[in-house]
């Protein structure tokens, strides 16, 4: 579970729910109102959807638990397996991979491995792969699009709602101060919504998305440059160098060096 995700949307509903307490002396319930959630975020989804097809629009929404359940990505280790596969190409020869291939973790890698057990030239590798992460890069496009879409239509949708709660209330001016003014407060409430669907639901999943999809592209890269070298039949520690280049002085500095 991605636990930055989970503390910061912790975090930011605590303290919502702890300066709506302070704010209306303990009367939290008035601001739960099941009929203008429905009425702002329906209409939030809703434009999202019609801004993109519905397959892209489907795989957004599973998008979500990549935010919440996805690995942390180890890049070190990563980095050490490349190089012992460039060991053992650099040792044994390219078809000596075959076997270790099948076992990587990662498809990408093992597809990039396989190509180079097939003898695939460096440039056909490069294109396969590298078109493989462009297409990867525009389904995360699709996710993004999503949730940006709903963090953007969230506070319209919060105005609409206001301005049906407050039709309704004009329409009862006749009535007591204390009516009129429950109304009025319903009719805000709507603003409110719009406002917490873009700040603190979908906007920030949207950008989460976005590091996701960079942190997901990085890591193609330096599968794609790690096979690239071992196909060049390059020295293990030139592999590792090109590699770590990739990384902070201080996850350098975690990896053990090739033999």
């Amino acid at each position: 579970m991605d636990l930055a995700t989970v503390i910061g949307y912790l975090l930011a509903w605590g303290a919502l729910t702890y300066g709506a307490y302070h704010a209306s002396h303990g009367a939290v319930g008035s601001y739960i109102k099941p009929g203008e959630a429905i009425l702002v975020g329906g209409m939030a989804l809703g434009a999202a959807f019609a801004s993109m097809p519905l397959h892209a629009a489907m795989g957004a929404l599973g998008a979500v638990k990549k935010c919440l359940f996805s690995k942390e990505a180890h890049i070190e280790h990563l980095i050490k397996q490349i190089v012992s596969y460039a060991e053992t190409a650099r040792r044994d020869g390219v078809l000596a991979l075959e076997s270790v291939a099948r076992e990587a973790p990662d498809p990408f890698l093992r597809r990039g491995l396989q190509l180079t057990i097939d003898g695939t030239d460096p440039e056909v590798i490069e294109r396969i792969m590298r078109i493989e992460i462009e297409a990867m890069g525009e389904r995360h496009k699709h996710g993004r699009h999503f949730w940006h879409s709903v963090a953007k239509f969230g506070p319209g949708c919060g105005l609409i709602a206001c301005l049906c709660g407050q039709v309704a209330m004009f329409r009862n001016l006749n009535g007591d101060a204390g009516t009129i003014g429950a109304a009025l407060a319903v009719a805000l409430v709507g603003t409110l919504y719009g406002a917490l669907i873009q700040n603190i639901m979908a906007g920030p999943l949207a950008e989460k998305l976005a590091i996701k999809s960079k942190e997901e592209m990085f890591i193609k890269e330096i599968i794609l440059q790690g096979v690239l070298s071992i196909q060049a039949g390059n020295n293990p520690r030139v592999v590792e160098m090109q590699l770590l280049s990739f990384l902070s002085a201080k996850q350098q500095e975690a990896l053990p060096k090739a033999a």
